[in-house]
């Protein structure tokens, strides 16, 4: 306990916005088709974005980043010829890629960096397949390398929403399974 009171004395305005983000991230695993998925997440990484920054965790504020970018993109996707074009994931997979690199050259962020950019790499298609169960699965991958990378930045919030994430994720699946 000690040390959760130490981490949001150190950082308790990082802290407060990952709570924001908490929210935002908890809502988008209920939305009923990927669009709404897309939409909410990508509010939910701009405050993570901000959040991790504020910890000092670079490579997670980069994936978040793009993250913001990715669901903007994702979420007029069949609305917009330009954001239907199937280089999207490719190409928000090799920029991951690269914001991996660069953190792990200057920040020395160390192995940790491996669990976001893994995490990112599978959520561009995850949030861009019209599959919303198989969307659901990859999204527990998703969220299982966060919760990981997260405990290891010293964020609270964000190891809380990732395992309220794990839980709304079952749900939504299990709900999925009800539906013929």
């Amino acid at each position: 306990m000690n040390g959760l009171v130490r981490l949001v004395a150190e950082h308790p305005v990082a802290q407060g916005v990952g709570l924001a983000a908490l929210v935002m991230t908890g809502l988008s695993y209920q939305a009923r088709t990927t669009r709404g998925i897309a939409l909410r997440q990508a509010a939910g990484c701009f405050f993570w974005a901000v959040h991790m920054f504020l910890l000092g965790a670079w490579a997670g504020g980069l994936m978040n980043l793009l993250g913001f970018v990715r669901g903007s993109v994702y979420s007029r996707r069949g609305e917009r010829a330009w954001a239907s074009r199937p280089f999207w994931p490719w190409l928000f997979g090799v920029l991951c890629v690269g914001a991996a690199a660069w953190a792990g050259l200057a920040q020395d962020e160390g192995p940790r960096l491996l669990l976001t950019a893994s995490a990112q790499c599978l959520g561009c298609y995850a949030l861009w397949t019209f599959r919303v169960r198989l969307a659901r699965w990859l999204l527990v991958a998703v969220s299982l390398l966060w919760l990981a990378y997260d405990a290891l930045s010293g964020s609270i919030p964000g190891t809380a929403c990732e395992i309220l994430g794990q839980l709304s994720l079952y749900i939504a699946i299990a709900r999925d399974r009800r539906t013929p």
